[in-house]
C-alpha cells in the first residue's frame, strides 16, 4: 500500500507542477484509484472528480460511452476505456483522465474477457492512450490494487508524453 501512496503522490506532484488536474473514471477499481488520491494531504487539490461507472447503463449516462459501443465490444475493452477516459474530460475541468475497466472476481459470462483482465486508459486533450492489462485469476482487492497501481504509473507516462508533445 505505501507503494501506492507513494506513486500517487508522485503523480499529484508532476500535475501540480504542470498546472493540471486529474480526473478519474473507475468500474472494476470501484473509486480506489480516487480514494488512494485524495489521500495525499497536501496535494488533493490537482484532483478534480471521480466518476464510478461500475455498471453500463452507469458508463452510458455519466460519461458518455455509446450503448451501441459497450454491446458490440464489451464493456471491458480497449474502445470503452478509451471512451471512458474522453467522456470523463469532456464533463470535468480535469487535464489528464485515467479509466479503468477489467474483471477483478470470476469471470463475467456477458464479456469476452477474462478474469484478471483490466484495460487502463489516459486522456489529455486531443490525445489518449490505453493498455491491457492481464492479472490472471487472483482475488478482486489484488486485481484492484494491481489496476490501480498500473493506472498511477500510465498517468505518469501520459505526462511525459503530454510534455513532449
Amino acid at each position: 500500500m505505501a507503494e501506492l501512496h507513494t506513486a500517487a503522490r508522485a503523480l499529484l506532484e508532476a500535475l501540480d507542477g504542470a498546472g493540471m488536474s486529474l480526473v478519474t473514471a473507475e468500474s472494476c477499481t470501484g473509486g480506489f484509484l480516487a480514494s488512494l488520491v485524495t489521500d495525499i494531504e497536501g496535494l488533493s487539490h490537482g484532483f478534480d472528480r471521480g466518476f464510478i461507472t461500475y455498471s453500463k447503463d452507469a458508463k452510458q449516462q455519466m460519461l458518455g460511452v455509446e450503448r451501441a459501443l459497450i454491446d458490440r465490444v464489451g464493456a471491458v475493452s480497449e474502445a470503452v476505456a478509451r471512451a471512458m477516459a474522453t467522456g470523463s474530460l469532456r464533463r470535468s475541468r480535469g487535464t489528464l483522465a485515467l479509466a479503468i475497466t477489467g474483471i477483478a472476481g470470476s469471470a463475467d459470462p456477458d464479456e469476452r474477457e477474462g478474469p484478471g483482465v483490466t484495460y487502463v486508459a489516459a486522456a489529455i486533450p486531443h490525445q489518449s492512450w490505453v493498455y491491457r492489462m492481464d492479472y490472471g485469476e487472483r482475488p478482486r482487492h489484488e486485481v484492484r490494487n494491481l489496476a490501480a497501481a498500473s493506472a498511477l504509473a500510465v498517468g505518469m507516462q501520459a505526462m511525459a508524453w503530454k510534455a513532449a508533445l
